[in-house]
């Protein structure tokens, strides 16, 4: 939770890095905690293993930014103080305090790396950028998001309860917004059976779900958390007529380092959506939960 609240405080208290130097920390953090998080035991072992992504990074950022960001990680790394002391000045407990100062030192040991590799390894076509915007994240950039995933479901009808399962597909363009914001919004489609409620025997309906989804996430880190909004409409298999409602939905992901030129995450959702009545429907009301998988593009 401290890393959480310290990720969200300006880097320095007298200045702020330059964009591409920015870019550049919030990327060696981004594939430090990725690290750290698949098992982190040997500085130089851990390091090694995310060698390309830092290096893919680096050889994009100018020389002069690069500088930059290890200057500010350094006095960053001084005013958390020395991880080792710390943990013996805390009677060998790994508390939050030691974590911060360990964190920022394997930021500030893989950016030296990563520095002094590249001045031999950044492949001859891949030229820095002033205004590099980092590989990390969709900070300051128009993305398109692939996603999917399977839901349970709970229905309620003048009264009475019904339970159900599906899945949903959407396509959404988004832009990042500095480091920690972006918006989002596209083209939804889900569907999913459900029991009729007070129906013996026990009978099916398919319920088909097309929406217009916006949602705003907050990035910290790898992690993201969403909220969203959206005009949903119902119909069903045997009732084709179109009921409208709305919909309110919070979700959480956790996302992996870029490959191959996507970044990919994992998460959970859960929603709640009201339908209005009409003459062939009564009014419904949906609570939806479940597992979403989902693949960002920015055509970086």
């Amino acid at each position: 939770m401290l890393l959480v609240l310290w990720s969200l405080v300006p880097r320095t208290a007298g200045a702020t890095p330059s964009y591409a130097a920015g870019s550049l920390l919030a990327d060696v953090e981004r594939i430090v905690d990725a690290q750290e998080s698949a098992g982190w035991f040997v500085d130089t072992d851990a390091v090694q293993e995310v060698r390309t992504a830092l290096l893919e990074s680096v050889c994009r950022t100018p020389v002069s930014a690069r500088r930059e960001a290890r200057a500010t990680l350094e006095a960053e790394s001084r005013g958390a103080g020395d991880a080792r002391s710390l943990y013996e000045a805390e009677g060998r407990e790994v508390t939050s305090l030691v974590e911060r100062a360990r964190f920022l030192e394997r930021q500030l040991y893989a950016l030296r790396s990563a520095m002094t590799w590249a001045e031999a390894e950044c492949p001859f076509w891949v030229e820095p950028a002033r205004n590099f915007a980092g590989r990390q994240s969709d900070r300051d950039r128009f993305t398109l998001s692939l996603e999917s995933g399977g839901n349970a479901q709970i229905r309620r009808t003048e009264g009475a309860f019904t339970i159900g399962a599906g899945g949903v597909g959407r396509l959404l363009g988004g832009y990042g917004f500095g480091g920690h914001w972006s918006l989002h919004a596209g083209l939804e489609f889900g569907g999913g059976a459900m029991l009729r409620p007070r129906v013996q025997p026990t009978e099916f309906v398919v319920n088909y779900f097309p929406a217009v989804p916006l949602m705003l996430r907050f990035h910290d880190v790898a992690w993201h958390y969403d909220v969203e909004v959206a005009p949903v409409t119902l119909f069903q298999a045997d009732n084709s007529t179109v009921s409208f409602g709305a919909r309110l939905g919070f979700g959480l992901g956790l996302a992996t380092l870029r490959t191959r030129g996507v970044i990919g995450w994992a998460g959970a959702v859960v929603m709640g959506e009201h339908y209005f009545e009409t003459s062939a429907r009564p009014a419904a009301q949906f609570l939806r939960g479940g597992v979403r998988v989902g693949v960002i593009w920015d055509g970086q």
